[in-house]
Order: C-alpha cells, then sequence, then structure tokens
C-alpha cells in the first residue's frame, strides 16, 4: 500500500508553484501543502508558506469510508484530480464533521 502521494504540483507561467502531498503513517493521514508565491513574498516576507492538515485515526478511517475506498490515497488523488480542490476538501471535510488540526507557517 502506497504511504505517499502528491495530489496537485501546479506551477504557473508566473512563476508561483503549488504543491499538496499526502502521508498516511501508522494509519493517519497527513496533508502538506507548499506554496511558492510572489503573493506569500509580499504578505510574509519569504516566497514559500506552508501549510499542515493533520487526521487522527478515526477521521482517517471515517474520510477513507466517505471516499468509498479501501485505498485512501488513491482516493484522495481521485477527489483533487490533480486540482487544486483544497476549499472544496475541507467543506467536504466540515460537511461531514471530519476533523483536523491545521497549521501553517512561512
Amino acid at each position: 500500500m502506497e504511504r505517499e502521494i502528491t495530489l496537485y504540483d501546479i506551477k504557473r507561467e508566473n512563476g508561483d508553484w503549488f504543491i499538496l502531498r499526502a502521508y498516511l503513517q501508522d494509519g493517519k493521514l497527513k496533508l502538506e501543502g507548499q506554496d511558492f508565491t510572489g503573493l506569500a513574498e509580499n504578505m510574509f516576507g519569504s516566497e514559500e508558506y506552508e501549510c499542515f492538515y493533520y487526521f487522527d485515526l478515526e477521521n482517517t478511517k471515517k474520510l477513507a469510508h466517505l471516499l468509498n475506498t479501501d485505498e485512501l490515497l488513491k482516493g484522495l488523488a481521485v477527489f483533487f484530480g490533480g486540482e487544486m480542490k483544497d476549499r472544496e476538501f475541507i467543506a467536504f471535510c466540515k460537511e461531514n464533521d471530519v476533523q483536523f488540526s491545521f497549521s501553517s507557517w512561512v
């Protein structure tokens, strides 16, 4: 079973670059996003912005059930389809009471 997958890796003509990876460790899901953008540099003084979503074991299992998959990483790859669907994913989690914690840094 795969333990890591890139959900999207998008490079735009203006130089902005967006990556979201998913990891499974000990049955728990972690999403790690990196944005390299001029906006981040203007706002924070660094072009790199990172964010992390952490799901405990119960909510990882709940998410797999909701995505109707035994292989969560592949189910997430289908959900995202290589596109930036972060907002849709967060809304999906909230609508279905899938709990997670969030952190970020620049």
